[in-house]
């Protein structure tokens, strides 16, 4: 089978599984690059591929100055396919099987600031829509996919909760979050002014009058962090992981922070959010240390 007929036929199988348009756009680009840089090397047939050729393609991604995040995604994205066409049985062994991904570097977690979102949040209050969607991400700490999903059934406005739909095929994992007294403000502020739509999500586009996209959030949040001179992180994933690190710096437990997250387990939030940097972790360490009492001797 031809690389090329291979990709339509997995891309193909994503559709049908009803994977999200981001994710099958997320894996297009991956396999794309792949396959251009496989036909420079003349290779256009799935039996030709083999380790080297894929060994070959990581370095092509080191040397073009892609960093070790991205190398390393990329790399998952070859492992996903030629697994794929070894279920299919187009192959009998994935060539990828040997692929070593690079090393990771061990950063803090890249979380917006507790100053940052008094800015965001301070410049988005004129706007009903943006200003409940920052309360809604900072509170909740869901992913931008349970936002962008929410949809005005989810809301349980009166107990301060919501239904979300984050990971998953098309997002079917759903799961409840919750939000304070100032959240729902925002959101009863915002859905008093909501335009009318046929579309039952909670945020809409300006522009279109539809749901609200992934991109759309990010748009937004960024036309704020330039009116607010914000020049941390303020992604939509920011948003997580400044719930998550300012639960710990309060004393919250990883079993409480893992559950409001969502994640499978609690190795999961340790993993990714218990890392701190060294003023931090200096500050922890006088926190917690047994000689931290200043009238020990």
């Amino acid at each position: 089978m031809e690389l090329q007929d291979a990709l339509r036929q997995f891309i193909l199988d994503k559709r049908a599984a009803n994977l999200s348009p981001d994710t099958i756009g997320w894996y297009r680009r991956m396999l794309s690059r792949l396959l251009r840089f496989l036909a420079e090397q003349g290779v256009s047939e799935v039996s030709e591929v083999a380790i080297t050729h894929l060994r070959a393609f990581v370095v092509s991604l080191q040397t073009a100055g892609l960093g070790p995040h991205s190398v390393h995604t990329y790399a998952g994205a070859l492992r996903i396919f030629f697994n794929w066409l070894v279920a299919e049985e187009v192959i009998g062994s994935s060539p990828a099987a040997r692929l070593k991904s690079p090393h990771l570097p061990d950063c803090p977690p890249k979380a917006i600031t507790p100053d940052d979102l008094r800015r965001l949040l301070e410049t988005a209050k004129p706007d009903a829509r943006d200003y409940a969607i920052v309360c809604f991400l900072a509170d909740t700490a869901c992913r931008v996919g349970g936002l962008v999903r929410l949809r005005l059934t989810d809301l349980d406005l009166g107990n301060g909760r919501a239904l979300v739909r984050e990971k998953g095929h098309g997002g079917g994992k759903v799961r409840t979050v919750y939000f304070n007294g100032r959240t729902r403000a925002a959101l009863m502020r915002w859905l008093k002014v909501r335009p009318g739509s046929d579309d039952n999500a909670v945020f809409l586009s300006k522009k279109s009058g539809r749901a609200l996209t992934t991109r759309g959030v990010w748009q937004a949040l960024k036309r704020l962090a330039k009116r607010a001179g914000v020049k941390g992180r303020f992604n939509p994933h920011a948003f997580r992981h400044g719930w998550a690190r300012e639960a710990l710096r309060n004393g919250a437990s990883l079993a409480d922070v893992s559950q409001v997250l969502g994640h499978s387990s609690i190795a999961v939030t340790a993993r990714f959010y218990t890392r701190w940097a060294d003023r931090e972790l200096q500050k922890r360490h006088g926190q917690f240390s047994p000689l931290a009492d200043p009238d020990s001797d």
